[in-house]
């Protein structure tokens, strides 16, 4: 037991040397460098241009990190909109101020376009501030007056006031025919659907399916709505007995 509070007591007086020892090092190194660091006052930025923004910080030696960005009307693009700290502010030098930045005019995202009639089109792009530059009319398997194709993917950001180009079906060619469905449908059956739309049954693969009766369609080519002429072939994929 005497060995225990012995060493027991070494240790609590090294534990209160080295408090004692902290203690003076921060009161008498790290709190007068830190009191005595230089201040500065934060500058207004609001409304300057960025890059001219950044000078300022980096003259006052402030240090700028640009947080975001937000769209709005009531600052031109790549103007301050909010900083912090706030203008005035005094803080020591090499402190951060943060920036959210004007990406300017709000940004508008390109709607899908395709398979809407023309009609629908305009009056989709009208309430989104978006105009139509020029319309193409091609020949498709979508019906007359459908959009089948569009300047600009589904999601692109535009501008209100933009304007884009869009290309309208004036329906397929004379003597084309719709391919119709056969999924789900027996070989036979399917044969006769191809006859009654003057089409003829192709290529038939075999596949092995435990969930469906012998000689169903499961998957056909061309695909339901594909255009094909008069006499055309339609290959499928029928299941097979065990």
């Amino acid at each position: 037991m005497k060995k225990f509070f012995k060493k027991l007591v070494i240790w609590s007086a090294i534990f209160l040397i080295v408090i004692i020892g902290l203690f003076f090092f921060v009161n008498d190194y790290l709190m007068p460098r830190y009191v005595a660091s230089p201040q500065v006052k934060v500058p207004n930025l609001i409304g300057k241009n960025k890059n001219e923004a950044l000078k300022i910080l980096k003259l006052k030696k402030l240090n700028p990190i640009i947080q975001g960005v937000k769209y709005t009307l009531k600052f031109p693009k790549d103007a301050v909109l909010f900083q912090n700290p706030k203008p005035n502010s005094i803080v020591k030098v090499n402190r951060r101020v943060y920036l959210l930045i004007s990406g300017g005019e709000p940004k508008i995202k390109m709607p899908n376009l395709i398979g809407k009639t023309l009609r629908d089109t305009k009056i989709t792009l009208e309430r989104l501030g978006l105009a139509i530059a020029k319309i193409k009319k091609v020949r498709s398997e979508f019906p007359q007056d459908i959009v089948v194709e569009q300047q600009f993917p589904e999601g692109t950001n535009l501008v209100k006031g933009d304007s884009i180009n869009i290309s309208v079906s004036v329906g397929p060619k004379l003597g084309m025919i719709r391919v119709p469905n056969l999924l789900g449908k027996s070989l036979p059956r399917a044969r006769r659907i191809l006859r009654g739309y003057s089409l003829r049954l192709g290529k038939i693969t075999y596949q092995s399916s435990p969930n469906l009766l012998p000689n169903t369609v499961i998957d056909q080519y061309p695909a339901e709505n594909k255009l094909l002429g008069i006499g055309d072939s339609v290959d499928v994929v029928v299941t097979k007995g065990f």
